[in-house]
């Protein structure tokens, strides 16, 4: 389980662990994507960032400008995909704060170099003006949709090929989840929804979502595709699902469950009837 830690209670460096990022690309060793440090040595230039305590060790992401020589890597993505929750969970953290803290360089309101970090918190703070800058995180709605036995699937033109998801979207600012819910669904596939009900979240780092998972019940409408955004969309009996993503992701998590609760509903029904 991973315990969210803070910079000023990391435990000796000789119990810390490294997970190693270069680009959308994870360091990895016989496909472990821990190093310690007999394997790697952090310097300046790598700024190790603390993520919290995993496994009873301290563990930092280094962001490295290039690739360590005899060593493998994989993309982010396939990697969060094929892991367990709670590797999933600590690959998500460090790729979130290793760009924070790359990309939060310099103050946004007044350009002053940014040099000092709250000892308690994952926070930057600007020595001149005192804005606090935090790692930031943008939260997205991802929503399975009922349809009698049948679930709406869509997928996007960079998906893979032959996949469907659910339909997911950002929050804009100053909106409610369930109105985002509601927008979302309308502007990419033109129904809508009712009974609006909320299962779940997960990080998910590219770069810095923050997921929250629904389920919804169609109410009217026609399904219409928005150009640009939405290849195709269907309601698929969930006896006969097209390809989906893993069950790693929320999105699969979303289907398989929504499927299933549509399965017992389905066979309560048929009691019931007898």
């Amino acid at each position: 389980m991973l315990t969210i830690g803070i910079d000023k209670h990391p435990k000796p460096h000789t119990q810390a662990q490294y997970i190693l990022l270069y680009e959308n690309q994870v360091i990895i060793s016989d496909d472990q994507f821990l190093f310690s440090l007999e394997d790697f040595q952090p310097d300046n230039k790598t700024s190790p960032v603390f993520c919290g305590t995993w496994q009873d060790n301290d563990v930092f992401v280094c962001l490295l400008g290039k690739k360590p020589a005899g060593l493998d890597s994989i993309s982010l993505r396939d990697l969060l995909l094929r892991e367990t929750e709670s590797n999933f969970l600590i690959l998500s953290r460090a790729q979130q704060l290793a760009h924070w803290n790359r990309d939060h360089q310099f103050c946004g309101r007044c350009g002053t170099k940014m040099t000092t970090k709250h000892d308690s918190e994952h926070t930057k703070i600007c020595s001149s003006c005192n804005l606090r800058h935090y790692p930031r995180i943008s939260p997205c709605i991802i929503v399975s949709i009922r349809k009698g036995n049948t679930i709406l699937l869509a997928r996007s033109p960079h998906m893979k090929e032959g996949m469907y998801s659910n339909i997911a979207g950002f929050v804009e600012a100053g909106e409610p989840l369930e109105e985002a819910v509601h927008r979302e669904v309308f502007e990419e596939v033109g129904i809508r929804v009712k009974n609006i009900e909320y299962v779940g979240s997960q990080p998910w780092s590219f770069p810095h979502q923050l997921m929250v998972g629904f389920y919804a019940e169609y109410e009217s409408g026609e399904i219409t595709p928005a150009e640009g955004e939405i290849e195709s969309a269907d309601w698929f009996p969930i006896s006969d699902l097209p390809l989906t993503s893993s069950l790693a992701s929320i999105s699969g998590q979303l289907i398989h469950s929504h499927c299933a609760r549509i399965q017992e509903n389905e066979s309560y029904n048929t009691l019931t009837e007898h």
